[in-house]
Order: structure tokens, then C-alpha cells, then sequence
């Protein structure tokens, strides 16, 4: 990353520390040169103002820039906080510019580098961990709905994820619930028509019913890979 997010207000903070005129600046940038500059906001676009407005607003300013980070659209924002695209697209250009950060790397190094017990360092974080879709659902406080296809890939991920672990790690009664928890809610997570044979999940089901003690692949004869899948 060689320049900081809102490197384009801070171009504008020294352009009116240094009185040097706006002639070179466009629409958008000229209207923050007149915020900053205390001079008549007559003419000065309305999302402008706005966006000006968020910045200064702490928890304001950490939701916007934690949606931009990973890659959220305007659009993607006016649905779940009903935030006018244009007021994002001129936070985007003037505040939070993400096309700063040249790859995933930069990403998770600049949402790592915010102080954990900060708000905007817990929802950085949070977003950069757990990805868009998420912190869509944690911000739009129950109004959004998310595609069942992407919860049945996420909740398969983490299925493959307790497979690896299991591999590692001697797979007892506690993991083995688990891993049935997580299978019986993919099964509920995609239509009928798209569900797969159940045969496994009975499997395992009657595995843990019936046992008291440690249910692992040796003593229940179920393949750790369908116990976890």
C-alpha cells in the first residue's frame, strides 16, 4: 500500500492550508474544498456534504469504510443501510479510496493494524475475516437475505474446514456432534430437489445415539470424511 486511503482529502486539507486555488480539481473535489475552506456551500453537492458529514462521525465513518474494504458496491450499501449510492461513491472518492490496497495482503495487514478495542478495528477486522456477506448481515439488522446458495458453500467450507482438523486431531464425540450440527444444517440450507443422500448423517446420528463413550471412525465404522461431511 504506498498511499493512505483518504490520501485524496489529505491532497485537499494542504491545497487550502496552502490557499492554492481549486482550478485543477473536479466536481466532486472542489466541493470539499469549499467544506474545508469554511467558504459558502452554494453549489456544493449535496453527497458531497454528506459523505463530509459520515467522515466526521466515528461509527459513521468505520461501517462505510469497513463495507468499501472488502469491495462492497454503492449499490450493495443504498440496500442495507439505504445510504444514496452517490453519497458512497463520493466517500469512496474522497475518504476511502480501496484502490489503494494492492491485493488481499494489503487488505488484512491495514484491517490487522487498527487497534482490536477500537469500533472501527473490531468491524474491519470482522469484515476482512468473515467477508462481505456477513458483515452485510451483521449491518442490515435482519432485513437482508442472503442467497441459500452461498450459506450451503459457507457452511460446506466449514464442514471441510472440521475435516482437517479432525485429520489432526483424534475426532471424539464432542467434534463428531459438531460435525453432525453443521451436515443436518447444509441439508437445511439448499432446496429438496438439491439435498444429498442422507445416509451418512443417519449413520452418524445413530452412531452418537447409541454410544456414551468416544465416537471416532475406528469404533463407529463411518469414514471420518463422511462423519464430517
Amino acid at each position: 500500500m504506498t498511499k493512505r486511503p483518504d490520501h485524496k482529502r489529505c491532497d485537499i486539507i494542504a491545497m487550502v492550508e496552502s490557499k492554492e486555488k481549486p482550478d485543477g480539481l473536479n466536481v466532486v473535489e472542489k466541493s470539499l474544498y469549499a467544506i474545508l475552506s469554511g467558504k459558502s456551500l452554494k453549489g456544493v453537492s449535496p453527497d458531497v456534504v454528506r459523505a463530509h458529514e459520515i467522515f466526521s462521525r466515528e461509527f459513521k465513518r468505520e461501517i462505510i469504510e469497513a463495507l468499501l474494504l472488502v469491495g462492497a458496491e454503492p449499490f450493495e450499501a443504498e440496500e442495507i443501510l439505504r445510504i444514496p449510492t452517490g453519497v458512497t461513491e463520493a466517500y469512496r472518492a474522497l475518504f476511502f479510496d480501496p484502490d489503494v490496497f494492492e491485493d488481499d495482503l494489503d487488505i488484512i495487514d491495514y484491517a490487522k493494524s487498527i487497534p482490536h478495542d477500537t469500533f472501527g478495528g473490531e468491524l474491519k477486522q470482522y469484515a476482512v475475516d468473515l467477508g462481505k456477506e456477513c458483515l452485510k448481515i451483521r449491518l442490515a439488522r435482519g432485513s437482508y437475505s442472503i442467497d441459500a446458495g452461498l450459506v450451503f458453500d459457507g457452511v460446506r467450507s466449514t464442514a471441510y474446514m472440521m475435516t482437517q482438523l479432525a485429520r489432526i486431531n483424534r475426532a471424539d464425540s464432542s467434534l463428531a456432534n459438531a460435525a453432525l450440527r453443521w451436515a443436518q444444517i447444509s441439508l437445511r440450507a439448499v432446496p429438496d430437489e438439491e439435498q444429498t443422500d442422507k445416509s451418512s448423517i443417519e449413520k452418524l446420528q445413530l452412531a452418537l445415539e447409541t454410544r456414551d463413550d468416544t465416537t471416532n471412525a475406528e469404533k463407529s465404522g463411518i469414514p471420518i470424511s463422511e462423519i464430517l461431511h
